[in-house]
């Protein structure tokens, strides 16, 4: 079994959808489900790479509108 066969679609599904620039919200599972964390874990794992890259190589790109961040 490799590492990536430990790790559900979900967490990918999550960090692709971070990448995009869409926020939290677009979750498409509840937030107490098993499915709903794996999600969540992704976006954020995503969500603090984008972060480093933007904190080591240049200033942050705008964050996209509705992401409920309080830099705009």
């Amino acid at each position: 079994m490799t590492k990536r066969d430990d790790i559900p679609q979900t967490y990918y599904d999550g960090r692709e959808c971070r990448q995009r620039g869409s926020n939290k919200l677009a979750n498409p599972f509840s937030a107490i489900s098993i499915k709903g964390a794996w999600w969540l874990a992704g976006f954020n794992d995503m969500d603090m790479e984008l972060t480093h890259e933007t904190q080591t190589n240049g200033p942050a790109a705008p964050p996209a509108p509705g992401s409920g961040s309080l830099a705009a």
